[in-house]
C-alpha cells in the first residue's frame, strides 16, 4: 500500500506552546489509520521557532543562524510528535534519505526540518517523492486554500481543486511584499507537479479530514493535482 506523507504544521502543533491535546488526539487518530500503510510526518517549527527568531533577528543574528534554530524547533516539536506514537523513531533524522531508511523500519516516521532554507513543507514533498508517496496532506491552521487570507478577507473564496500551475501562480502571487502568508512554498509546490504528487490543503486540527483524504482521496478542504 501507497505510503502517506503529512506536512503538520507548527500553527497547530504549538500555536503557542505545545499543544498537548491536539497531539494526544492526532497521535490516537494515526494509530488506527489504515495499518497496512507507512507514514512520514513532518513537524512545524510553530511558536518556539518564532519566539527564538522574533528575539534575535532584531539583534543582528543573520539568517543562516535563524534558520538553523528554526530547524531545531522544528526536531523539538517532531520528537514531541514521536513520544506518543509507538512504532515509531525516536531518533529525528537530519536529512531525506535518513528518513526513507527509517521509513523502512518503522510504521511512523516523525522529523522536522533539514537544512536551511527549506522550509517543512518542501522537506515533506522530498520526503513524499523519496519514499514513492502520491499523496501529501498539508495540515494547517485553514480549511484549504483561498484566493486571499480569509482571516483578513470576508470576500475570500475558497477553492476545492487547483492544478500544480494555478497553485503556483497563486502562491507566487501571495509571497510578494512584506509578511508573506503563503499556504504552501513554491519550492514544494514544484517538486510536486515534477512527481505528480498530489497535494490536500486542510484543517488540520480537524481529525476526520486525515481519514477521508486517505480512504477516499476527497476532502473539505483543497486539492492540488
Amino acid at each position: 500500500m501507497e505510503p502517506v506523507v503529512i506536512s503538520l504544521g507548527g500553527s497547530i502543533v504549538a500555536p503557542d506552546g505545545l499543544n498537548i491535546e491536539f497531539i494526544e488526539r492526532f497521535c490516537n487518530k494515526m494509530k488506527i489509520m489504515d495499518s497496512s500503510r507507512k507514514y512520514g510526518i513532518v513537524v512545524g517549527g510553530g511558536s518556539l521557532a518564532r519566539s527564538y527568531i522574533s528575539s534575535l533577528r532584531p539583534r543582528g543574528v543573520n539568517d543562516n543562524i535563524l534558520d538553523e534554530i528554526g530547524i531545531n524547533a522544528t526536531r523539538m516539536n517532531a520528537l514531541s510528535i514521536s513520544a506518543f506514537l509507538e512504532d515509531s523513531n525516536y531518533k529525528i533524522p537530519q536529512t531525506v534519505n535518513d528518513a526513507a531508511e527509517l521509513s523502512r523500519i518503522y510504521r511512523f516516521t516523525v522529523m522536522g526540518g533539514t537544512e536551511p532554507g527549506h522550509t517543512t513543507d518542501t522537506v515533506a514533498t522530498l520526503l513524499a517523492e523519496r519514499i514513492g508517496s502520491r499523496i501529501l496532506i498539508n495540515a494547517t491552521s485553514v480549511d484549504g486554500v483561498y484566493s486571499s487570507d480569509p482571516r483578513k478577507d470576508r470576500s475570500a473564496r475558497k477553492f476545492s481543486s487547483l492544478t500544480y500551475d494555478e497553485a503556483i501562480g497563486l502562491a507566487l502571487k501571495e509571497s510578494v511584499g512584506a509578511g508573506p502568508n503563503v499556504f504552501m512554498d513554491l519550492t514544494a509546490l514544484n517538486i510536486a507537479k515534477r512527481s505528480r504528487i498530489r497535494i490536500f490543503v486542510i484543517n488540520g486540527k480537524d481529525l476526520d479530514e486525515y481519514d477521508r483524504v486517505i480512504h477516499s482521496g476527497r476532502t473539505n478542504g483543497t486539492m492540488i493535482a
